[in-house]
């Protein structure tokens, strides 16, 4: 079984050769300090930490307010989508325009069918909730719904299209990256989800012919369910300073795929190499074993974890990952 058929099975809720190892994202230095070297491609990376997965990006663009914080990075503080009048503002690249994918291509041309190729993109919420901002949303919600389900029909015709797109490039699986959720409960209440959402996700699943993955951070349980019934295959990253995974196994591990939950807050930031092989093992035994599962860390692989501690997720799976 090679790794590409290793996570298709998994996402079918069959047992893979092994679990399979995969993430959504690795910052670039962490990558080169894995290594050891500055200058490497993604398929290096892959095969020195035995992913079984690769993907790239294509996301629509986003109308949020931008703050750079103390470590570089470009953090987003609040919406600009305010009004009806904000709307004309909305101008997004045409999803139809092939020479946009030219780098989903030439990732799929060079994996040669290997590993599993995803591409990652917004279904529809996500760029919502950032645009408006959640002060704004909530307050739309009540006094002007109709802006935000024009709002939601213009990024889920983007994404209907996209998918469609990216599919015609050869991914394996669509990795839709939309946060709903804080630690406690859902950004917004599920009869929103279920009456004016839902519908209009559905107009982008309906395009969607391979597997595909859900990403929220937070408590996403509330709407599990729904995911499950729109033809969601995996969800992401089972975040766990929200979640129980095995409680969501219990749950929900009949019906849908189960990728990550390797502690980003402390394990892979702070953790011994020693913690990370016992929670990739607790995880593999009590999540993976009867397969349905695909080993990840709990959101990406961000610049601040240790290379150690990644190399160790790594190890870890080779010992301990066979079914």
């Amino acid at each position: 079984m090679n790794s590409r058929e290793r996570v298709l099975t998994a996402l079918k809720l069959q047992k893979p050769d092994r679990v399979p190892f995969m993430e959504l994202g690795i910052d670039y230095d962490i990558g080169a300090r894995i290594l050891g070297k500055n200058d490497y491609t993604q398929f290096e990376l892959a095969e020195f930490l035995k992913l079984d997965g690769i993907g790239t990006t294509c996301y629509p663009i986003l109308y949020a307010q931008y703050q750079k914080g103390e470590d570089g990075r470009n953090y987003i503080v609040g919406g600009t989508l305010k009004d009806e009048s904000d709307l004309a503002r909305i101008q997004l690249d045409d999803p139809r325009d092939d020479s946009k994918y030219d780098h989903v291509k030439r990732i799929v041309e060079e994996n040669n069918g290997r590993l599993a190729v995803f591409g990652a993109t917004n279904i529809g919420l996500d760029p919502l909730l950032l645009g408006m901002g959640l002060d704004n949303f909530s307050y739309a919600l009540v006094d002007d719904p109709g802006l935000v389900e024009k709002i939601l029909d213009i990024y889920t015709d983007w994404a209907a299209d996209t998918v469609e797109k990216l599919q015609d490039c050869g991914v394996d699986i669509i990795w839709f990256t939309d946060d709903i959720a804080f630690n406690t409960t859902l950004m917004f209440s599920p009869q929103f989800f279920r009456e004016i959402a839902m519908p209009r996700l559905r107009k982008v699943m309906e395009r969607v012919k391979v597997p595909t993955i859900y990403h929220s951070d937070g408590n996403i349980a509330p709407v599990i369910d729904d995911l499950i019934d729109l033809g969601i295959n995996g969800i992401h990253p089972i975040d766990p300073s929200a979640l129980d995974i095995e409680d969501v196994k219990r749950r929900f591990g009949s019906r849908i795929c189960l990728v990550g939950n390797i502690d980003l807050r402390y394990t892979l930031v702070s953790g011994t190499v020693d913690e990370v092989k016992a929670e990739v093992k607790e995880r593999i035994e009590k999540i993976g074993k009867d397969g349905g599962y695909i080993l990840c860390s709990a959101n990406t692989i961000t610049n601040y974890c240790k290379p150690e501690n990644v190399m160790a997720m790594r190890d870890a799976l080779l010992e301990y990952g066979s079914i």
